[in-house]
């Protein structure tokens, strides 16, 4: 990519990017020996480089690392390939170009000398920072965007780096990497906090951690520090610990693992997250899937105009088509573009393939007058019947709305835009529109979640399907009717955080919302008001969960992730006499908190725990 923007211009920007793995431990897989010059391979095998970093290109890596981080002088002397310094730094700029086909930037990759430099040693700054000098000269003449200084323990030694590449490169941009211990210091005891801010004050372009350990000990450093740290970050972990399996060291962590502290990096702040020793094209894959939701589906609605709607023959710009008002697109949005309260309970779908029961419990809500049944998505990461499919039934046969929950997690982006493009098409009109639990927490953890997107994305395209615009941004015809509602909690242990997701999600397109199962009063209130400051219009629908016992509440309040419950609330149930006795007690502080939100909210979603209805319609006062 790079010329336009370069690599300077993309730093003024807010964009985050994913970096390639492991380059090494890579090459070392594919049959170089361990006591090879990795770098060599440059020279004496070009194919097996160009392979690697397509391989890269092609799993979403958005920045190439040349292979030289070994190639400079004092480390090329013991393989006696100092003399082909020059040109193997070269190759490797060029290699790593070629490969790009103008995908993706070109970062040169400089690691330590693999001496000791003054004072615990004998070689000079003056004398390293020459080293440093010869090889950085040679990547800028193979075509580097920036500089990738890897790796560094010692703050002195990075120092020299640095101010080489100031000398001979000026104009090229550089991230400088620290390598820290399991225990968040540099080996030599200095706390990484003041190290990162040390290179910050350096006036590098972007600083950041790779190496030596797994994702898990950078977040734990970097979460707290990223406030105070006026510069962009970037991190390259391994791939967890290395073990020794039958004499090779074999890094443990899984695509799945790394792509999850992927997703936790960039909520955070962090701006490049990438990999190193024991990363490969399968992890960066799966890391790419956790990032999309940084790049894919993330224009506001208000940059869907006229000319970003393509027509599907001519491929020219056509005009925009009028939405549906959103009053006219369901009972469920009449009565709350009117303002009348709206009320719904929670079913969840069969275990099995006989709806038989839940269809009569869906009638029955109906004769006492709830507006519409909440269908979960495979709820905490259960198969279950299909939501959708268990939504057409419903509607069909008990002749009752529903709310169907639709989750990012089991579908890609192709199957998300033709499940919504199907249940507009079958009837289906009222759609909370979420990010779905992960698998580990369910009874299949093995299974893959795929979550091309999050929440905010989804509530994109919904949007766009709206506007009669598809993911091709090509016009579909006559556009969706989808009642677009997402999820909110009040009680999330980062306010701030869920606030502005929430933020991110009205902006998206969300027209309605609903609760995580609030137990606090006074949180929602604060909840309310904090949306009544910011002058957020956007109707909010409480969820309400009857508690059935003292066990079920401690259940929730530790293993339901969301749910917090006020220890008097606990306290509460505790003090029951028996099951039947502690169900009342759950129903009633259920009841106070309808009573106590009065019509300061959309309405009320009330869950039925275990299937039993008697108690939700009991919360409603419709018994």
């Amino acid at each position: 990519m790079p010329q336009s923007p370069t690599f300077s211009a993309l730093l003024q920007t807010d964009t985050k990017l994913l970096l390639d793995g492991g380059t090494g431990t890579e090459l070392y897989n594919r049959g170089i020996f361990i006591n090879r010059c990795f770098e060599e391979a440059n020279l004496s095998n070009p194919e097996l480089i160009l392979q690697l970093h397509r391989e890269y290109l092609e799993a979403g890596a958005q920045v190439l690392s040349t292979n030289s981080w070994g190639a400079n002088y004092p480390k090329l002397c013991k393989h006696n390939f100092h003399d082909k310094l020059r040109d193997m730094n070269r190759q490797a700029a060029q290699l790593a170009r070629t490969a790009a086909q103008g995908k993706a930037w070109i970062a040169g990759s400089v690691g330590p000398l693999g001496i000791q430099l003054e004072p615990f040693g004998p070689t000079s700054y003056q004398e390293g920072r020459t080293y440093f000098q010869a090889q950085i000269e040679a990547l800028q003449e193979g075509g580097v965007d920036l500089l990738s200084l890897e790796t560094f323990t010692d703050l002195s030694e990075i120092r020299q780096a640095i101010l080489a590449a100031r000398e001979v490169a000026p104009e090229l941009p550089i991230i400088a990497y620290l390598s820290m211990t399991p225990e968040g210091t540099l080996p030599t005891g200095t706390p990484i906090a003041g190290a990162l801010q040390q290179l910050a004050e350096w006036k590098v372009d972007v600083i950041g951690l790779n190496c030596s350990v797994g994702p898990q000990p950078m977040f734990t450093q970097l979460e707290p520090l990223l406030q105070q740290l006026a510069c962009p970050i970037s991190v390259r972990p391994n791939a967890g610990l290395p073990r020794l399996v039958e004499g090779r060291q074999i890094y443990m962590s899984s695509p799945e693992y790394l792509a999850h502290f992927a997703g936790e990096f960039y909520r955070i702040g962090v701006r490049f997250v990438g990999g190193c020793c024991g990363t490969s094209p399968a992890h960066i894959r799966a890391m790419a899937n956790a990032g999309r939701h940084a790049t894919a589906m993330s224009r506001p609605r208000s940059a869907i105009t006229s000319s970003s709607i393509k027509n599907d023959v001519t491929t020219q710009p056509i005009a925009p088509i009028a939405t549906q008002p959103f009053r006219e697109r369901s009972a469920w949005s009449r009565k709350i573009a009117d303002g009348e309260p709206v009320s719904s309970v929670e079913l969840l779908p069969p275990a099995g393939a006989d709806p038989s029961k839940v269809i009569a419990q869906s009638r029955q809500l109906k004769e006492a007058g709830v507006d519409a049944i909440n269908i979960p998505d495979g709820p905490r990461a259960s198969a279950r019947m299909s939501a959708l499919l268990t939504a057409v039934m419903i509607e069909a046969q008990a002749g009752i709305e529903t709310v169907l929950h639709y989750t990012c997690r089991d579908r890609n982006l192709l199957g998300m835009q033709s499940d919504l493009l199907g249940a507009q098409a079958i009837g289906l009109r009222n759609m909370l529109l979420i990010t779905g639990d992960p698998p580990k927490l369910g009874a299949y953890p093995d299974a893959t979640g795929v979550f091309d997107v999050d929440a905010i994305g989804l509530t994109n395209m919904a949007h766009r399907l709206n506007c009669g615009i598809d993911l091709g941004e090509r016009a579909i015809g006559t556009p969706c009717s989808l009642s677009l509602g997402v999820g909110v909690n009040p009680v999330h242990r980062n306010f701030q955080y869920e606030m502005d997701r929430f933020a991110w999600k009205v902006d998206a397109g969300a027209e309605w919302a609903i609760t995580q199962p609030v137990f606090d009063i006074n949180a929602l209130e604060r909840f309310l008001n904090y949306l009544e400051q910011k002058n957020w219009r956007i109707p909010i629908i409480a969820g309400i969960w009857p508690l059935v016992s003292h066990r079920n509440a401690v259940f929730m309040n530790n293993e339901v992730p969301g749910v917090v419950i006020p220890p008097e609330i606990i306290d509460r149930m505790a003090q029951s006499q028996d099951a039947e006795s502690a169900k009342k007690v759950g129903v009633d502080i259920a009841r106070q908190m309808v009573e106590a939100l009065g019509r300061s909210v959309a309405g009320i979603q009330v869950s039925a725990p275990f299937g039993r209805i008697d108690l939700a319609l009991a919360v409603l006062g419709k018994t």
